[in-house]
């Protein structure tokens, strides 16, 4: 399981909300609400900020994106983690290709 930090970058990799991941035990109680939308597929996300999940110190972290909270009733929840992975950012980068540029060599020219 990946460690995540704020500052990371990372996309969705899990996007299946019929149900929460590590809710609350009566999640039942109160409807789960996206102010800014659902997160999707593919798309990069800004970690924010970092806590244990509610299992404790157990591995499991929950997440809070930048521009996605999440609340359950009028409590602010944040992300599981399992949803995510980080962004490899030279994954999909093509090294540029560079040619060094070589000194021109004098040659010297005899007049005869």
């Amino acid at each position: 399981m990946e460690t995540f930090s704020p500052g990371d970058r990372v996309v969705a990799i899990n996007t299946d909300f019929s149900r929460p991941l590590c809710g609350p035990p009566d999640f039942d109680r109160h409807p789960f609400f996206f102010p800014n939308g659902l997160i999707r597929n593919g798309v990069v996300y800004h970690v924010q900020s970092v806590r244990p999940g509610p299992k404790g110190g157990d591995g499991y972290q929950s997440i809070e994106i930048t521009g996605h909270p999440v609340f359950w009733g009028l409590t602010l929840i944040y992300w599981n983690a399992s949803r995510f992975r980080k962004v490899d950012p030279l994954r999909d980068h093509a090294p540029e290709k560079r040619r060094r540029k070589q000194p021109v060599s004098r040659k010297l020219c005899v007049i005869s």
